[in-house]
């Protein structure tokens, strides 16, 4: 087992008191939040087993036991700890990063750091981009992605630049590999059963998907107001140009003029329109 050794945490506790830690379908915890009765007690990486007594094979059984388990709780968990130290560095994200962050029930976040080494394991990443979400599709076994990225990863940024586009962000990713030798992600992971599924279908959908492809239900109905109102539109009965001498006048030209215009895809060329 290496490090990992079975202690027995003993937690007081009021009857109906939430323990505010969360786990995954492992019963590894994932979260522990700040001022409940579990921070100080459990650690970010235990593994429970036993609650009163009663083992825990899954996330109902750990709650169940929990509800009965007034006015003290005591939770046996397998806890590794260089494991949980790692662990506790990585679901501390900065605050400038973290504010970035809207986060969803059903996902854990955490910050994943690549280092390259000249000799070292390939980087064995894949992403695509579905809904205005970067994705990993691809961690090959082995590779430098292996250690800290998992298929269905959602990358909220590169070092600390937001990304929505698979291309932006292999760029970045590429250009801080080379120049510093490592690269870091804020990175949204599925978690719940849903969360897991939602991120199997982007995965299986058309890689050819654009990054924006829904249209929040708001702006679909207003952008429907405005089609079905078009054809009853009336042409105005007061001209929108001046008269008179002192008007000014417009003047249509066969000369085109090239104009730079800026774009969201960060690291690209800006594109000349006419």
């Amino acid at each position: 087992m290496g490090s990992e050794k079975m202690i027995e945490v003993r937690i007081d506790m009021e009857e109906g008191e939430p323990l505010g830690a969360t786990p995954n379908d492992k019963l590894v915890i994932t979260k522990i939040q700040a001022g409940t009765i579990a921070e100080g007690k459990l650690r970010i990486g235990d593994q429970v087993k036993k609650v009163n007594g009663v083992a825990c094979k899954d996330c109902n059984d750990f709650f169940r036991a929990l509800r009965y388990a007034a006015p003290c709780a005591r939770i046996m968990v397998v806890r590794d700890e260089k494991k949980a130290e790692e662990m506790e560095a990585r679901v501390h994200i900065p605050a400038d990063r973290a504010k970035i962050i809207q986060r969803r029930e059903g996902y854990t976040y955490e910050l994943a750091t690549l280092v390259w080494a000249q000799n070292g394991p390939k980087l064995g990443l894949g992403i695509k981009h579905f809904q205005n979400r970067v994705l990993v599709s691809r961690v090959d076994p082995g590779s430098l992605a292996e250690k800290c990225l998992v298929l269905g990863d959602h990358l909220c940024d590169v070092d600390g630049i937001p990304v929505t586009d698979k291309d932006v962000a292999r760029d970045l990713l590429v250009k801080n590999l080379q120049e510093k030798g490592k690269v870091s992600f804020v990175v949204e992971r599925p978690d719940s059963i849903d969360a897991k599924q939602w991120a199997k279908q982007a995965l299986s959908a058309n890689l050819m998907t654009p990054p924006s492809v829904i249209m929040s239900e708001d702006v679909t109905k207003i952008a429907a107001q405005y089609r079905s109102a078009l054809p009853g539109l009336k042409t105005p009965s007061k001209s929108a140009m001046s008269s008179g001498p002192s008007a000014r006048r417009a003047q249509i030209v066969e000369a085109t003029i090239t104009h730079e215009i800026g774009h969201d895809h960060e690291g690209k060329a800006l594109r000349k329109v006419k």
